[in-house]
């Protein structure tokens, strides 16, 4: 059942006037649309910032019209006024009404229903109290009436002019319509499709609801994983200390690069699954509303605009596994460089206890670009080595 804020656009708070149905599933009036575009160049939806058309040359109002109108939601909003006015008898007026025809759409009070009910025109109508009664309900119980003539009951339906037709009109106006059908089957017809409809957009929905989950596991393995490596480089530049504090800093911002480089497809992907989600549940709603009210004529133009529509989407849960490719991990990296770096001190170490005769020990001294020198190449390190020649004080250089 509709909930009162459902009836109200977002734009303007009030009940909607010509609800229009935006290409990602939201509703707004007519004239809200209208001045919404006119307002800005690029007017996206005020709800979830989606383009209302891709591109348009024509005047914002023929713009507007293109896009379907809710039926349903005009008969539940005029079913509920109807519902929200004061309960006094259509006929004594100054009586309180606590029944309604569902039929006639009036307020009656007893008196008045115990005759309503012994005419002959209205004997067969549905009298309910008016404290049962739902917006839904009553917009379902409408009467579908002739297009052309508005009093009489429509018994066929014109698929040329897409119009509900009395016996009378078909007889004369629409006699030469190659299509007119009985309005009974052609609204079956459309609950079938609205049937059809809804199972297609509640398995799409199911599949980007998953499809979203594994990204969304993606991302986590990945957090999990940059956590991890970054423990990994804080343990091996604790073990170096102060003298290669820069090569620490410079591995942690491969690091954050490597899964910069994994996150952002995935969070790609994640919003794109989110923005065909939000559209394909907008639309279900619309469909299982109309399906669940299903007001005559409404229903009709409302299953052919909705099944464009639902044709006109992506419905696919699809995304690329390629985006999801394993971070490299510093760990190794770090350990394979921390024993570079212990295998060079022990040497240095060696050197200095057993010196040469004659000779200076050399001196270890780390570059401004410490660290600067290791490459990750497919996963493997390589490990760069420079060695200089003394310099002309003598000193051993080893970066």
């Amino acid at each position: 059942m509709a909930e009162p804020h459902e009836r109200e656009c977002a734009v303007c708070t009030n009940d909607f006037t010509t609800p229009k149905i935006l290409p990602c599933g939201h509703l707004l009036c007519r004239e809200c649309v209208i001045s919404w575009m006119d307002s800005k160049a690029d007017a996206g939806c005020p709800l979830c910032r989606c383009p209302i058309v891709e591109q348009s040359d024509g005047s914002s109002s023929a713009t507007v019209d293109a896009l379907p109108t809710d039926f349903v939601m005009e008969a539940l909003v005029e079913s509920a006024r109807v519902l929200s006015k004061d309960h006094l008898c259509c006929v004594c007026e100054d009586v309180r009404a606590d029944f309604i025809c569902m039929q006639c759409q009036v307020m009656l009070c007893s008196a008045c229903t115990k005759a309503h009910k012994k005419l002959p025109v209205s004997r067969n109508h549905d009298v309910e109290s008016v404290s049962t009664v739902t917006p839904e309900r009553l917009a379902a119980s409408r009467p579908a009436l002739c297009a052309d003539h508005g009093d009489k009951q429509a018994e066929y339906f014109c698929r040329e002019h897409r119009l509900a037709v009395c016996s009378a009109c078909k007889a004369n106006k629409h006699k030469v319509c190659r299509e007119t059908n009985y309005l009974d089957n052609e609204i079956q017809s459309a609950q079938n499709s609205l049937i059809d409809l809804t199972k297609i957009l509640v398995e799409a929905e199911q599949k980007l609801e998953q499809a979203i989950g594994q990204v969304t596991s993606r991302l986590q393995e990945v957090d999990v994983s940059e956590q991890e490596d970054m423990a990994q480089v804080n343990k091996a530049c604790y073990r170096l200390h102060k003298l290669v504090e820069d090569f620490r800093k410079n591995l942690k911002e491969k690091t954050c690069t490597s899964h910069l480089k994994i996150r952002n497809p995935l969070c790609d992907v994640k919003t794109d699954l989110c923005n065909r989600l939000g559209k394909v549940t907008s639309h279900k709603h619309i469909v299982t509303q109309a399906l669940a009210v299903s007001p005559r004529p409404a229903l009709i133009h409302m299953t052919q605009a909705l099944t464009d529509r639902v044709n006109s989407l992506d419905l696919r849960s699809d995304w690329q596994q390629e985006v999801w490719v394993k971070p490299v991990s510093s760990a190794e990296s770090c350990k394979i460089v921390v024993r570079w770096i212990q295998q060079e001190l022990l040497m240095l170490e060696k050197q200095w206890t057993e010196p040469e005769i004659d000779a200076k020990p050399p001196v270890l001294v780390f570059n401004d670009n410490c660290g600067t020198n290791i490459r990750l190449t497919n996963g493997n390190i390589t490990a760069e080595k420079i060695n200089k020649r003394a310099s002309s004080n003598g000193g051993g250089r080893v970066t």
